[in-house]
């Protein structure tokens, strides 16, 4: 574990990110940068003819500057401790998130990227341009913080997947250890069984096939759960519910049940209440960082 990019708009959300992933960071010994993307209205679409003077982006940029010293600051002061501290870096740069994002990852080695959820939870973060494009377009893991979440250790983690790429699923498993090992938590992949995936969904192969994750991946603390529902997004709802879940990790796919729920209208009233982190890996992509 490197760094993990940490990308702030200076909202109390925001903050509340950047202290859970400072915290994170001590535990999984990782540096992290702190990251504001400066949109300076001319830029934007929608600014028409509007001139904007370089004195004013100019000032943006030092206001912004600023903003990160003191954030900075406010990590390194709210962590009195002896232990190691994480070396904290600031970044920003003018220009739409997702372009500086992108960017960064380019240059930088980043094991995740790390966002706080705006507005009234969860849901309604999903459901803004912001995450979806960087659901959509990063090629590293994506760590999205409700504000509800408390700074705590990982204890249970849950893997939701319907299987039906498990070879796909070992590879973003195996990315998932190291952070589970660091915090001796537990891995316990849901199996989301609709009617829709029922015929290939035979009990025994499917446990099977669990005992071989384990095998292969080398951690003793894998458990297999299954969930049966009428539909993939009820089941993870149940699984959201009911699970003492520390944090929940998914893979988007193509046609996963997390790019349902992306598109769908069911996001806000399946995630309003979710009080745990979630983390995003994308299939396809290549992410060799978490190790």
């Amino acid at each position: 574990m490197k760094n993990l990019l940490v990308l702030t708009d200076f909202s109390s959300h925001a903050k509340h990110a950047a202290e859970y992933a400072y915290s994170l960071a001590k535990k999984i010994n990782a540096d992290i940068i702190l990251c504001n993307a400066v949109i300076v209205p001319a830029e934007m679409p929608q600014a028409g003819l509007v001139v904007w003077p370089m004195e004013e982006s100019n000032v943006l940029e030092e206001a912004s500057t600023s903003e990160l010293e003191k954030l900075r600051e406010h990590l390194t002061k709210a962590n009195p401790t002896h232990d190691k501290k994480p070396q904290i870096g600031i970044m920003n740069q003018s220009g739409y998130l997702q372009d500086v994002v992108g960017g960064l990852i380019a240059d930088e080695l980043i094991d995740f990227v790390v966002m706080g959820t705006h507005g009234g939870g969860f849901g309604s973060f999903l459901l803004g341009n912001h995450t979806r494009n960087m659901i959509e377009s990063l090629g590293v893991p994506l760590l999205l913080v409700p504000s509800k979440v408390k700074i705590a250790p990982f204890k249970n983690i849950y893997f939701a997947s319907d299987l039906s790429d498990p070879h796909g699923d070992i590879v973003f498993l195996k990315q998932l250890i190291p952070l589970a090992s660091a915090f001796r938590a537990e891995i316990f992949i849901a199996h989301i069984s609709t009617p829709k995936t029922v015929a290939r969904d035979i009990s025994a192969k499917t446990k099977a096939m669990v005992l071989d994750f384990s095998s292969d991946l080398g951690y003793p603390g894998i458990h297999f759960i299954r969930i049966n529902a009428d539909k993939a997004i009820e089941g993870l709802d149940k699984l959201m519910s009911h699970a003492p879940t520390d944090l929940l990790v998914m893979v988007h796919r193509e046609k996963s049940f997390l790019a349902s729920l992306l598109k769908g209208s069911l996001t806000e009233k399946l995630a309003k209440d979710l009080n745990f982190p979630m983390l995003i890996f994308k299939a396809n992509s290549v992410a060799e960082h978490i190790a």
